[in-house]
């Protein structure tokens, strides 16, 4: 079913700094591989865990790159939504901000923020086009659920309820993957809001959540890792993680300490703390003792990005000999630094830093960009699209004398010295160990100790739900069978867009003389005319569909042949009804009085080109099924449905003046950039892009833009071994932008062609 390979057994480094090139090229292992089956073929709720260092956001990047599903990516915090490349569970759902109780009762008056069923819908404001969205998606992934409180999943699943108008659902039908280690650091929980939440959960893990108590998720667990290979030492990890370490192991870790454990920090070392204060306290004391002049690098912010997303400080102070680590893996494909790198700075200009490691390999470090992103739903399409609102460019770098274990998640590291003396939460031990390469970089500023942190008893039984490989094998076929009963039923059901049309005729309610939509009833009536009878023959359809399903050995391939014969039976006639409408309307053009009216006709033909699409979705994903192959969006991207359209809306714009032409024109009236952005409701960026094209084609000299010096300065730095315009940028400071390189290298194009 999955050609390739998914794992493989590179080095350490290569599955840091290139995890993507594991999601496409590579074979699933058999329990990944039965998972993608269960997510992209069922509806089935999953809690994928594994230790630290098991490819778990490596396969979350799989699914999102190989899965048929709409599929939305959030997480608890926003430092983890950036890192998943998803937005924020409270930006996606505008969840509230304190504690949640399940019951439609007053909120208690104590010393908390708390949010019942009673008031929890009083303040939404989502718009017509974020219900969409939540309507359209079918998988939502939650990144480091680990760090989600059981009380806000029930908020979560009471939105959704609420949104997708399906109160009786959990999450309002929609399937859920869970991505975290729960043996990892917990939930944050104020004591004032743990005093009511006790009430109603046994612990503030996310699996004691009441929607999950009737549909509990199937719980898989990756168990290769691939940040170790000494199975001494991962044998060790694997006894913390589930807090039932020897004394042997204790005693083996002891060895490890070092009281002179200060005289390493020039070596390498990163401290691993419990507490910010302890890290914030090392790093500028040691930042301090550096006899070098400070140099400050400040972030350039675009559009909306919050400071919770910050990566790491929006104005750096870094000096020659200051101990860094990187924040992120290197993008130029070389593979010279990743996630957790340690290295030495070892050259220090305005737009220039170097780091060198401790094989002496000296890096120019690049600037790095991060992304707040935006789902939003494509409404000529029906497809979940991401849209960049917000940008952060800044090195990706961190002084790293010392981090605490909460922040070292996810990082790797290949020598660090951990103070554990203050370890306040179950699995902060584990956290921190786990963080190493090999026992052989680890340095213990204190001896642990023997005692352990108790497990609540519902963190161990629901640890020992774990699914085995068979297990999931056995139970996939009939789950399929339930998901495939209720999608065609669902795809079949054309009671939804016969409605909205009678609805729509309904609205004709006036006289013809009163009203120009009234001229348009008979044209309304003659097309529910021509597809009423769609209502029931695919219900007779779906019933038949469902027969199969239930009795059929070998359903799937009879179910492929008669839903393709369906799909071919009622495609016609909804794309007929689609092309009607969209005529009708492009007849209303140039009428007045109208706009209502074909605001409706646009949300009927819509509604028509969404169960087409859905249609053939459904055919294509039973045909992938019965040939044992997966479906994927570049699948349903071809199809002939989405092609159509996307040479319709290619075909539409070009009838509209391009935005660049429309800068262009404001530019030739005289104005200045600054100006034109602010008309157009546009950073000024956008602008310098958009007179870029005309600086490239000589419609534009560049000197009547930028300062005669400022662009002579950015033409000396353009040569042919110039790799683009962001070394460039790095080389010239904050004193230029972007804009400005970009019209440099658009204007040396011109010089080259003459």
């Amino acid at each position: 079913m999955y050609s390739g390979k998914f794992w493989t057994d590179y080095s350490i480094e290569n599955y840091i700094f290139e995890p993507e090139l594991f999601i496409m090229s590579f074979e699933l292992s058999e329990l990944a591989k039965v998972t993608a089956d269960y997510i992209n073929t069922t509806d089935r709720h999953i809690f994928l865990t594994g230790k630290a260092g098991t490819g778990k956001t490596t396969f979350l990047k799989y699914i999102v790159a190989n899965s048929h599903k709409k599929i939305v990516v959030a997480a608890p915090t926003g430092i983890a939504a950036i890192n998943a490349e998803g937005v924020t569970l409270h930006s996606l759902l505008q969840l509230p901000f304190g504690a949640f109780i399940p019951e439609r009762i007053q909120p208690p008056n104590v010393n908390a923020q708390i949010t019942t069923l009673f008031n929890l819908f009083s303040n939404l404001r989502f718009n017509a086009s974020k219900r969409n969205l939540i309507n359209e998606v079918e998988l939502l992934i939650i990144d480091e659920v680990s760090m989600l409180r059981a009380d806000l999943l029930d908020c979560i699943d009471h939105m959704l309820r609420f949104l997708r108008k399906r109160k009786n659902e959990p999450f309002g039908g929609l399937q859920m993957l869970f991505i975290g280690d729960l043996m990892q650091l917990p939930p944050v929980v104020k004591d004032n809001e743990w005093h009511v939440l006790s009430n109603y959960y046994g612990s503030s893990y996310f699996f004691e959540a009441h929607a999950l108590k009737d549909n509990p998720p199937l719980n898989v667990e990756l168990d290769k890792v691939y940040r170790q290979s000494d199975q001494r030492f991962i044998d060790i990890l694997n006894r913390f993680r589930e807090n039932q370490q020897t004394a042997e192991d204790i005693a083996a870790l002891n060895q490890h300490y070092k009281e002179d454990y200060h005289s390493l920090s020039s070596q390498g070392y990163i401290h691993l703390t419990t507490h910010n204060r302890k890290a914030d306290e090392i790093n500028t004391t040691r930042l301090a003792e550096l006899n070098a002049k400070p140099q400050t690098y400040r972030a350039k912010i675009q559009g909306e990005y919050p400071e919770n997303l910050f990566a790491t400080s929006n104005s750096m102070e870094l000096k020659q000999g200051a101990q860094v680590m990187f924040i992120k893996n290197d993008q130029s494909g070389e593979g010279q630094f990743f996630n957790g790198k340690i290295g030495h700075i070892t050259k220090l200009e305005p737009n220039d830093i170097r780091v060198t490691f401790e094989n002496d390999v000296e890096v120019q470090v690049p600037f790095y960009t991060w992304e707040n992103k935006r789902y939003t739903l494509n409404m000529e399409t029906n497809e979940i699209d991401e849209k960049v609102i917000g940008s952060f460019e800044q090195y990706p770098l961190k002084l790293a004398w010392a981090v605490t274990v909460h922040k070292s998640q996810g990082l790797t590291f290949e020598k660090a010295i951990l103070d554990l003396t203050d370890a306040f939460a179950q699995g902060q031990v584990y956290v921190a160990l786990s963080r190493l390469t090999s026992l052989d970089g680890l340095v213990l500023s204190s001896k642990i100790p023997a005692s352990n942190f108790d497990l609540s008893e519902s963190m161990k039984d629901f640890a020992k739900s774990k699914a085995s490989v068979g297990q999931l094998s056995d139970n996939l076929s009939s789950d399929r069978k339930n998901y495939l009963s209720k999608l065609v039923a669902n795809t079949f059901n054309f009671a939804g867009v016969i409605f909205e049309l009678q609805a729509h005729e309904r609205s004709f309610d006036k006289q013809e003389n009163r009203s120009t939509k009234q001229q348009h009833h008979l044209w309304t009536k003659a097309l529910i005319e021509e597809v009423l009878t769609i209502k029931s023959v695919g219900a007779s359809f779906a019933k038949q569909a469902q027969r199969i399903i239930a009795t059929e050995e070998d359903y799937l391939k009879q179910l492929a042949e008669r839903v393709s014969k369906a799909t071919a039976y009622f495609t016609p006639i909804l794309k007929k009804a689609s092309k009607d409408l969209k005529n009708h309307d492009d007849n209303l053009k140039e009428k007045t009085k109208l706009k209502t009216y074909r605001k409706e006709i646009k949300t009927i033909e819509q509604a028509f080109f969404n169960k087409a699409l859905a249609l053939q979705k459904i055919d294509l994903l039973i045909k992938s099924m019965a040939d044992d192959k997966i479906l994927t969006k570049e699948d349903l991207e071809d199809s002939d449905l989405h092609k159509t359209r996307k040479i319709e809306l290619k075909a539409k714009k070009k009838d509209k003046t391009p935005t660049a032409e429309v800068s262009f024109s404001l530019h030739k009236e005289g104005k200045t950039i600054e100006e034109i952005a602010q008309e157009r409701s546009l950073v000024p960026s956008t602008i310098e892009s958009h007179l870029c094209t005309y600086v490239e084609s000589g419609e534009i000299d560049p000197f009547d833009i930028i300062d005669k010096e400022k662009l002579n300065n950015i033409l000396t730095l353009i040569t042919p071994e110039t790799a683009g315009s962001g070394e460039i940028k790095a080389q010239l400071g904050d004193e230029y932008s972007w804009g400005e390189v970009k019209m440099a290298l658009a204007y040396r194009k011109t010089q080259h062609q003459d």
